[in-house]
């Protein structure tokens, strides 16, 4: 009988619990009375991540459900910062929701439905940025990229870039939204050409000549050389050429000039004084004809107008009044102007000065 009782007392104090460790499932007796004991019947060790429910005090009775979430680490590197997150969900888009975060039209290093498992997973997260993009000599244009660095940019452009080619920033930088990316395409090539080289002249004095004076007594040659160029674009433009290898061919002959060093005088008036230089005068303006009128607005042998003779005391029309008289208005005229330059053209023909 006394054996009987124990067996019936056994029996009262067996429970059977629901165990739910990471969403499996199974019926587990135990002799225990609280969580902790469940889990120590199990083999199940809990660490300071985990999540144990209800706790691992709390009591138990038949038909009671113990539910265990293990802390799995979440590394995640969002645009090349790290952050270490201890999550229990089991997949990657659990995880994510649970820490609060979605990261919409991100690239992720593996699918949202992938599993979690105990050691946890190291997630790496690359977010769409708005970037402005030059590519050659093409205008700047906006685009939105899933890149964390400008290599990955022009990848995902379809953007081949060769190792002349400059790239600001450059491939490896990492991008930040509102960053620019420049291009400029880079060709180096080799160019021949034949070229002319310029000859000098070499001037030689002679004092048996005026100064405004010259004679060429050889004239000069350009030469030509053969000339090979380095030629650098940048966007189709040439930016640098430089000269790799220079042949000449020709050489350049020298100009000779003779140019004269002596002075030349001042002009001086081929007339003594007086009425000879008013002759002279007249015979450039009007042939020597005093009473000359030709309908120009003009008169006398000095080629009056009106106006300039009755300025300086004329009557009458010039070409009616007397050489004499013409010659003394014509000597006011230049006693006022200082000179002979009422009458350029003449004045300058016949050295006189204005």
């Amino acid at each position: 009988m006394a054996v009987a009782a124990t067996g019936v007392g056994y029996a009262a104090m067996d429970k059977s619990v629901t165990l739910s460790v990471d969403g499996k499932t199974s019926q587990v007796s135990t002799l225990g009375s609280t969580v902790s004991d469940v889990l120590d019947s199990q083999g199940i060790s809990v660490g300071k991540h985990d999540v144990v429910a209800p706790g691992l005090g709390s009591p138990i009775n038949d038909g009671s459900t113990v539910a265990v979430r293990y802390g799995r680490p979440l590394d995640v590197k969002v645009d090349g910062k790290h952050s270490r997150y201890w999550v229990t969900a089991t997949d990657v888009s659990s995880a994510l929701s649970q820490i609060g975060v979605r990261y919409s039209n991100a690239d992720l290093s593996t699918s949202r439905s992938a599993t979690i498992g105990r050691s946890g997973l190291a997630l790496t997260v690359v977010t769409p940025k708005k970037l402005m993009i030059k590519i050659g000599d093409a205008k700047l244009h906006k685009k939105t990229l899933t890149a964390l660095t400008v290599h990955q940019a022009l990848d995902e452009l379809g953007v081949k870039v060769t190792k002349d080619d400059k790239v600001t920033p450059g491939l490896g930088a990492t991008l930040k939204d509102g960053d620019k990316i420049v291009v400029t395409k880079v060709h180096t090539l080799t160019r021949k050409v034949t070229e002319s080289i310029a000859y000098s002249t070499i001037k030689r004095s002679d004092s048996s000549m005026y100064s405004d004076q010259s004679k060429t007594l050889r004239a000069g040659q350009d030469g030509t050389r053969h000339v090979v160029y380095r030629i650098t674009m940048h966007n189709g433009h040439v930016v640098a050429r430089k000269v790799l290898h220079s042949t000449v061919t020709s050489k350049p002959v020298s100009a000779i000039v003779k140019v004269g060093t002596k002075s030349r005088p001042a002009p001086t008036s081929n007339f003594a004084s007086g009425s000879t230089v008013w002759a002279q005068l007249a015979q450039c303006e009007a042939g020597g004809t005093w009473a000359a009128n030709t309908g120009n607005g003009y008169y006398g042998g000095l080629q009056f107008n009106l106006s300039t003779w009755h300025s300086y005391g004329g009557s009458g029309y010039p070409n009616e009044n007397s050489r004499e008289t013409q010659i003394a208005i014509a000597t006011k005229v230049r006693d006022a102007n200082g000179g002979y330059g009422a009458w350029p053209s003449c004045a300058s023909q016949l050295g006189l000065p204005q």
